[in-house]
């Protein structure tokens, strides 16, 4: 049996291309799902100004709060506003000529230094965080653009966008260089006239989303060419680390607040799953060191969680038109790749076609109140005059036991459905998907495929059996079930090599592949990393017991699940031989000179004592203050550099205990052991010998670990805050 094409939805712009009634794609995982509906809201009266100053962190995650004339940090301010307030914070300056009096944006650079945009100023402070001073200030203004005033700022690439107005435009600028004019996006055109830019962000791949509003306080998101997204009344705009755009509402008096998230969906803008941030004060979101959406509230700094919706209870989705290629083509089985929870349930329906030129169904918003079709390059969606051939839904999906890709489990979380194609034959066939739930879960599709041809057993049968149409459709489906037992047990005889790949075999069948070459492999292995020692166990054993195959085994082990990663630089150990640390024509043990060897190999060699002096004797092997053998034969060290747990130091010294030479012994030195003079700290290894006139005193707040800092020292002291690990740095 040859394999059988098949057609496949499975990606987050594929389902996009179908037609939808109450289904959504969450395109975080590429899935279809119910509908959601929003958390409700109580209708607001349009607020003009509801803007947020801004709310950031620095690397360190302190949090710096914008307010109109004042700065604070995790609470307490260090920036005042007005001439005469002055510093307020300890040692910290206030710019010397400039004072916060309409601070409308705020926002922190790679190299954590304080970008303010003061809008009555026209201009954009910068102060560094570290020396506590002020850099530069950056005028947005100019003779041809007196009026010209900064509105919001997010950092970007090392750099940072802002939003202007008066004419509105989009900066970059950073804290040496620019500001250098962008262009807004050209969906910005589109927006009414009165519209203004208030907020930027930037997407993944670098683009800028720009949030306006108007007078009375509508808001819309444009990026690119898209046309713009209304959003009503919002306050702030962030990309998380799913690349949705993240949109803050206005400040809500009874303390209840919604993140709306939208995505970019081919030539338009797709719901996301919402945010709970209870307790909103209105004043800005940003995005924390870990990836989680953080806002301020009365009581404190919080993280948003995701809302809680109720999904619609019936959805329906119609896949756009798949294409077998043949003329009066009988298709064969059809797979979803789902979660089905208990509660809930999903139906198939088919119809079929061999008109090409036949109306189409007009395209339904795919995803309810914010998405916008996608047209180019979408093949016909299903004509009208096909859909009453789909109620009710005949093909009931069945779980399987196992997966259709031979010896590669589908995720742990999705089963594999199987169900017939029974709509009369024909090229086209449009898939319909019925979707039930329970309003608290729903049904999750990853993936649909369909087989482009049926099975041919009924041509092996006498005529007679395919004489009468109607008992020819029913062997047809009946032999169904056993040529799709056939078909999957001829796929996995062709494909079984695949059992014999490391690197595509089954985590079930890897021990099993290890055992052919005697290899035992550890559970306590990621297992990226069990495969790769498996692909490379041969020459492994081939040089085993030298320092490369023990220096390659431990690096395996270590780069755990980016063992099949050769673009990722890997840990790799440093293996010390103790026999190379004594020198070269020294003595062999200490400075006695009746230690010294001097024997001649062929003529009397002995370890330990001079050959041929009058009473000399060989060294105790127990003494480990006189042994050669303790000392220095076959005796190794090997540095890590990283720090191991427990679970990571004893499966290392178990692969030193199997794979080391035999009758050697080895100290193990992790990154975290410290450094230990004469065993521990050797040049290239653990320690780097370098000119000291690159070295600077350390100041509190100005160290950078890497940049070649002296901590310690008679004149200088050391601020633990300020030590930034990353470079060379001095002891002593």
């Amino acid at each position: 049996m040859a394999g059988r094409p098949m057609s496949l939805v499975a990606t987050c712009d594929q389902w996009a291309r179908s037609t939808h009634e109450h289904t959504a794609i969450e395109c975080s995982q590429g899935e279809l799902i119910l509908s959601w509906i929003d958390p409700p809201q109580d209708e607001l009266p349009a607020i003009a100004g509801c803007l947020a100053r801004g709310l950031v962190a620095d690397r360190l995650c302190r949090t710096y709060r914008l307010g109109a004339e004042a700065i604070e940090r995790d609470g307490v301010t260090i920036v005042g506003g007005g001439p005469e307030s002055g510093p307020v914070g300890p040692d910290f300056t206030v710019p010397p000529t400039r004072h916060l009096v309409d601070a409308v944006g705020i926002a922190v650079d790679d190299d954590d230094r304080l970008f303010v945009a003061d809008r009555a100023t026209r201009s954009i402070s910068v102060i560094d965080l570290w020396s506590r001073r002020l850099l530069r200030t950056i005028d947005v203004s100019s003779p041809t653009h007196p009026d010209r005033h900064p509105t919001g700022l997010t950092s970007y690439a090392g750099a940072i966008l802002a939003v202007v107005q008066e004419p509105p435009g989009l900066l970059r600028l950073s804290a040496t260089r620019g500001p250098d004019e962008l262009e807004l996006p050209s969906g910005f055109e589109s927006l009414p006239a009165d519209a203004a830019p208030v907020r930027v962000a930037v997407l993944a791949d670098h683009t800028p989303v720009v949030l306006a509003h108007d007078p009375g306080g509508d808001g819309w998101i444009v990026a690119g060419e898209r046309p713009p997204l209304a959003v009503g009344q919002s306050s702030d705009i962030v990309v998380d680390v799913e690349g949705a755009v993240v949109v803050a509402p206005c400040a809500e008096a009874d303390g209840r607040a919604v993140l709306r998230r939208f995505v970019l969906l081919g030539d338009g803008w797709a719901r996301a799953r919402p945010l709970d941030a209870s307790g909103y004060d209105g004043n800005g979101i940003f995005v924390d060191r870990d990836g989680r959406i953080a806002y301020d509230t009365a009581r404190g700094l919080r993280h948003a969680a995701a809302a809680h919706v109720d999904y619609e209870t019936d959805g329906t989705c119609v896949t756009y038109r798949l294409d077998s290629g043949t003329a009066r083509n009988r298709w064969g089985r059809l797979f979803v790749e789902a979660c089905i929870p208990d509660g809930t349930r999903c139906s198939v329906a088919t119809s079929t076609s061999d008109d090409e030129h036949i109306a189409e169904m007009p395209h339904a918003p795919a995803l309810p109140a914010a998405c916008i079709p996608l047209s180019d390059g979408t093949p016909p969606l299903m004509p009208p005059s096909l859909v009453p051939a789909l109620e009710p839904p005949r093909e009931r999906l069945h779980q399987r036991s196992d997966a259709v890709t031979p010896w590669w489990p589908p995720d742990e979380h999705l089963s594999t459905y199987e169900a017939p194609v029974l709509a009369r034959p024909g090229r086209y066939l449009w898939v319909t998907l019925r979707l039930h739930g329970n309003q608290r879960r729903t049904p999750r599709i990853r993936e649909l495929r369909v087989e482009h041809t049926s099975h041919t057993l009924m041509r092996r049968l006498p005529g007679v059996f395919s004489a009468d149409p109607q008992q020819a459709e029913f062997l047809q489906r009946y032999l169904a079930t056993f040529d799709g037992l056939l078909h999957d047990l001829d796929v996995r005889s062709r494909s079984r090599d695949i059992l014999v790949d490391p690197s595509g075999t089954p985590i079930e069948a890897l021990d099993w592949l290890a055992s052919f070459v005697g290899l035992a492999l550890d559970d306590r292995w990621a297992d990226a990393a069990r495969r790769r020692l498996v692909r490379e166990i041969v020459p492994l054993y081939q040089r085993r017991g030298t320092m490369w195959a023990l220096g390659r085994y431990i690096a395996i082990y270590l780069a755990a699940e980016h063992a099949d990663d050769d673009d990722r630089p890997w840990v790799e150990p440093v293996i010390v031989e103790h026999f190379r640390l004594r020198g070269v024509g020294g003595p062999l043990l200490g400075d006695d000179p009746s230690l010294t060897t001097r024997s001649v190999l062929g003529a009397g060699f002995r370890v330990g004592g001079a050959v041929g002096a009058l009473g000399s004797a060989p060294l105790d092997p127990d003494d480990d203050h006189t042994s050669a053998f303790s000392t220095h034969a076959h005796r190794f060290t090997v540095g890590i550099p990283q720090p191991l747990d427990d679970e990571q130091d004893a499966a290392v010294r178990h692969i030193l205990a199997t794979e080391r030479p035999a009758h050697t012994i080895y100290d193990l030195c992790a990154l975290d052991a410290g450094m230990r003079v004469g065993r521990g700290l050797h040049v290239g290894m653990s320690s780097i010998v370098g000119p000291t006139g690159a070295m600077v005193s350390a100041i509190a707040g100005q160290l950078r670990v890497s940049q070649g800092g002296i901590i310690g020292g008679t004149a200088t002291g050391i601020a633990v805050e300020a030590a930034r690990v990353g470079a060379t740095t001095r002891v002593g």
